[in-house]
């Protein structure tokens, strides 16, 4: 592509050196650099300059000039123009499609889950761009980010369209953001799913981590240039309020405790799903669904007002919900022929895990047993808050490692400990030695929750990834068991 086509209409503050003709592909990551690229420096990667000149990189994109690139285009804020230029050089691949942003702290993955299904039953195909992985048509990708950099996210777009995929739904995390990787998005939905305690360790507060998030609906989807956009937004949450748009876009909101556009009329809810009566717009829905817990309701009714804004009939909605057996990770259950019930969850948030506890304490019928620990390398604030919510509402807990990067695992344990209760809990600093303890325990209609994982198949321990599944650990323990 001409680099000058490319610089088009883009906030540059000065070009040093000569301009290459052509570009060959944009990157921020020198490791992708071939001949001609065009190379952002952006933060830690302009340590990489370099490296990349070295490659083949033509040109360099930097917020300050440059003494190793041959041509070194000058702009002040990197990302941003990261963004945009990526847009562009995929041909602005999101005003092909109809595009949905699912931001939160919690609840994101299930929702696009949700949506994925309602698309697929009304013979609709579908792009998704999640923490789980990207996925569609034959095409599924494990990625570390739940929304990758802008180039890859724009690229992902393209290839959906010449897949002949019509609707994408996309996790937008707030690292993403902070961080511009959806800038050049044009969004038709936004949904919000809550907001509660989590990645301080990178945004530093709770007020920045909610402006981030903010973003999402008053500058991408207030800025789009699709003509008819949504935004969705829960109720329940006290920070709804500073997440409308302000006019730009057709507000739906939904709610359990607060009445919105959709709520819950009835509500049935047992160890084996979900049946509920919904209020949508003021006709009545009735769907049921294998997943468990209160919080899916919310999840559940996100996605009804997403079908209900693109015109989806309700019968497909319905049968969507229905059709989905359950998400990785999230209350994940693992079947056995022991007599008790065992649940593997990527509650690795207070928030998430009190959610978790409560809706399973709200069927169980003898004893909760919990299983989890925090990360390394992250918030440790959350850690006593997390202890303190397992001891409150676990009737017996294993604190454990879970990924400890580069701390100490006791540490990160004896961080956990101050916030525990009374002597219902044991520490077992091994994972997998712990999950085959917590299943030794168990008995007849016990229900385990292992926690803090869910779908990841690995463990990060000092710099390193191992495979490590809970869910493969679980069922190794079980056929160990009598029954």
């Amino acid at each position: 592509m001409r680099l000058s086509d490319l610089l088009a209409d883009m906030p540059i503050l000065e070009v040093r050196g000569p301009l290459p003709d052509e570009v060959s592909g944009i990157t921020k990551d020198s490791r992708d650099v071939e001949k001609d690229s065009l190379f952002f420096a952006t933060g830690s990667s302009k340590a990489f300059i370099h490296e990349a000149v070295q490659r083949g990189a033509s040109a360099v994109v930097s917020d300050a000039a440059s003494p190793d690139a041959p041509c070194c285009i000058v702009v002040s804020d990197p990302r941003m123009v990261l963004g945009r230029m990526a847009a562009k050089y995929y041909g602005f691949p999101s005003k092909k499609l109809h595009v949905t942003g699912v931001t939160g702290t919690n609840g994101k993955t299930t929702t696009t889950y949700l949506v994925e299904s309602m698309l697929r039953a009304w013979g609709k195909k579908a792009g998704v761009i999640g923490t789980i992985s990207y996925r569609f048509g034959d095409n599924e990708l494990r990625r570390p980010n739940t929304t990758p950099e802008s180039t890859e996210i724009q690229k992902l777009l393209f290839d959906m369209i010449q897949g002949g995929v019509e609707y994408a739904i996309m996790e937008v995390s707030s690292h993403a953001l902070d961080q511009h990787r959806v800038e050049g998005i044009d969004f038709d939905i936004g949904i919000f799913t809550n907001l509660t305690h989590d990645h301080l360790d990178y945004h530093g507060t709770l007020e920045r981590y909610r402006e981030a998030k903010r973003l999402l609906f008053e500058h991408y989807l207030a800025r789009s240039s699709k003509a008819k956009r949504y935004s969705i937004l829960n109720l329940d949450d006290p920070l709804v309020g500073l997440f409308a748009t302000k006019g730009k876009a057709t507000t739906l909101t939904y709610g359990i405790e607060h009445q919105g556009d959709a709520f819950p009329t009835w509500l049935d809810e047992t160890v084996a799903g979900l049946s509920l009566g919904l209020s949508v717009l003021g006709r009545e829905l009735e769907v049921s669904s294998p997943m468990v817990g209160t919080f899916n309701v919310s999840n559940i009714l996100a996605a009804v007002l997403y079908g209900y804004a693109i015109g989806m009939p309700f019968e497909i909605i319905s049968k969507g919900i229905c059709d989905l057996s359950g998400v990785p990770g999230r209350l994940e259950r693992v079947a056995n022929t022991k007599g008790f019930h065992v649940f593997v969850d990527y509650a690795h948030t207070p928030d998430a895990l009190m959610k978790t506890l409560k809706t399973v304490n709200s069927f169980k019928t003898t004893r909760l047993l919990l299983l989890f620990g925090c990360g390394g390398d992250r918030d440790k604030a959350k850690r006593p808050v997390m202890g303190g919510i397992a001891s409150e509402m676990a009737d017996f807990t294993v604190v454990t490692s879970d990924n400890p990067r580069t701390e100490d695992p006791r540490a990160i344990i004896d961080d956990i400990v101050p916030g525990l209760k009374g002597n219902n809990f044991k520490i077992v600093e091994d994972r997998k030695e712990a999950i085959h303890e917590i299943i030794r325990m168990a008995r007849p209609e016990d229900i385990i929750v292992v926690a803090g994982k869910g779908h990841e198949d690995y463990q990060i321990i000092g710099q390193t990834k191992y495979h490590f599944s809970d869910r493969e650990v679980i069922e190794e323990c079980l056929s160990d068991v009598a029954a």
